[in-house]
């Protein structure tokens, strides 16, 4: 299995299948404001998925899935809400359904969908104000999720815009949201690091805040102060693991 993160909270997997999850892809605008990441290590032309995993609708996670779904032939796996939205622009017939404690099997890789949930009330009428508010494009919020993801004997997590972590253990990897303000804190981290056993742990969604690249170093210290029995690893945008 390779994984590729691309930046902020894309990943780019491929097994039997080829999976982006929220395609906050390379080009204009201001990171976490924008529909396009200027520092992601992917543009739009160079991700060619089979499917596109969206964890909720905020600008910075649904990205550029339009233009994906438009250039390519894959199939969109997301809420009710935002599979309503996008429904108008591709047709039911391109759309994978989902809601915590969902599953779907693609091929040979299994997707559930797990509950996850942003702080300050941004669920629901809340997130959809926020996307209306900050973002260039208005999507809806829909239900915030996380994703584990099995393919080939191996446990994949991706927590999402999420402060509350639960129904996963024992991964081989786990892509934790940590900016310190909407998603985990230091606090939070190290409760569900201690919880999850997962035996790499890679915190996404921190750059774009300092709050976020301080909460990042914290847990770094407080892992090895605790000696937690895990890898912390950073991974820098455009960087591949092999699993």
């Amino acid at each position: 299995m390779k994984i590729q993160y691309v930046g902020h909270s894309t990943l780019f997997i491929e097994t039997n299948v080829k999976i982006v999850i929220d395609p906050y892809l390379r080009g204009k605008g201001r990171e976490g404001l924008s529909r396009f990441n200027p520092n992601a290590y992917l543009s739009i032309e160079e991700v060619n998925p089979d499917f596109i995993l969206l964890t909720h609708g905020h600008g910075d996670h649904f990205g550029q899935t339009f233009e994906l779904l438009e250039r390519t032939k894959a199939r969109l796996v997301a809420s009710n809400r935002v599979c309503n939205f996008a429904r108008k622009k591709i047709g039911e017939h391109r759309l994978l359904r989902i809601e915590p404690n969902e599953r779907l099997n693609i091929c040979e890789t299994t997707v559930l969908a797990l509950r996850a949930k942003h702080k300050f009330g941004l669920e629901g009428f809340g997130g959809d104000i926020l996307g209306m508010l900050a973002y260039e494009r208005y999507t809806p919020c829909g239900t915030n999720m996380g994703f584990l993801i099995s393919a080939e004997g191996r446990k994949i997590y991706h927590s999402g815009d999420t402060h509350i972590v639960k129904g996963v253990h024992n991964l081989d990897v786990a892509f934790l949201s940590m900016d310190g303000l909407r998603t985990l804190n230091e606090k939070e981290s190290i409760e569900v690091i201690r919880e999850i056993n997962a035996r790499i742990i890679v915190p996404i969604h921190y750059r774009w805040l300092g709050k976020g690249r301080s909460t990042v170093r914290k847990v770094r210290g407080m892992i090895r102060h605790e000696a937690i029995d895990t890898s912390f690893k950073e991974m820098a945008y455009g960087e591949v693991m092999l699993l």
